[in-house]
């Protein structure tokens, strides 16, 4: 899920207010951080960002080990651990790809919460989302519920990650900006078309992410079929058979390149 503010504000880092039950970042929560890249070409702009994208031109993900750490039932320690150690996969795959696209990178920020707290882009949405990207100061949240907590074998968790990384993924790349930009001159039909979009694409990064590390994961078919099986579409996400058209392009395509939502026809967006 994301949340992008409007508003001619929302170019600007909000700070965050409230109290943490649990925070966490991808650098100082553990994890080793991924190297910045540099590069001379700008952030892409205009409508370009999103049809023509130089992420799409680049090759399929690196098939990087990545195997899932354990987890202990209600031990949040060992949650913080297990993310960690898969925000530092996401990190070297992304940062590949982005070195790739000749774009600046450098890993997100990230939050781990255990209930609703101001994010910069309103109050979490506890009751609704797993995960939340905030374009306004970067920043990834991820909702550690007790339902996860109570299953340290449940995938979901794997999947929320990769998807809300694939938002800042999509941020570096200027594809937020772009929709921000053009909101203001938008109907209602076409912000709920882009928004669909946007999320499908997280959607197919997702899936090319996991189809990349699956093999280092040590986890059975069903895993990813239980996965594809218990979706839920709604009107901002896409309908059901949507969402897994777009995890399964990126699974089998193993790349951005294959995840150009914004071209595709509207039947598959829908």
């Amino acid at each position: 899920m994301i949340r992008i503010s409007l508003r001619p504000a929302a170019v600007a880092a909000t700070a965050v207010a409230g109290v943490l039950s649990l925070t966490g970042t991808a650098g100082a929560s553990g994890a080793t951080a991924a190297p910045t890249t540099s590069s001379a070409r700008p952030m892409p702009t205009g409508p370009g960002a999103l049809t023509r994208n130089p992420l799409y031109t680049t090759g399929e993900f690196e098939f990087f080990e990545c195997t899932e750490l354990s987890r202990r039932p209600g031990d949040i320690d060992t949650y913080r651990v297990y993310l960690d150690n898969l925000l530092d996969c996401l990190n070297r795959t992304w940062t590949e790809e982005f070195r790739q696209a000749g774009l600046k990178f450098s890993p997100p920020k990230v939050r781990y919460i255990t209930k609703s707290v101001a994010t910069g882009c309103g109050k979490y949405p506890a009751g609704y989302a797993a995960g939340l990207y905030c374009p306004r100061n970067g920043t990834m949240w991820i909702l550690l519920s007790k339902g996860q907590l109570s299953d340290p074998n449940e995938f979901s968790l794997f999947t929320v990650i990769a998807h809300e990384y694939g938002h800042y993924a999509q941020d570096r790349a200027g594809i937020l900006l772009e929709f921000a930009r053009q909101y203001p001159r938008l109907s209602k039909k076409r912000i709920g078309d882009l928004n669909r979009r946007i999320e499908l694409q997280a959607e197919c990064f997702s899936g090319a992410f996991i189809g990349s590390v699956w093999r280092s994961l040590g986890r059975d078919q069903v895993d990813w079929d239980d996965q594809l099986k218990w979706i839920i579409g709604d009107k901002w996400h896409g309908k059901a058979a949507s969402i897994r058209y777009w995890l399964k392009r990126g699974w089998y395509g193993n790349g951005p390149k294959v995840c150009n939502t914004f071209s595709a026809p509207a039947a598959k967006t829908a």
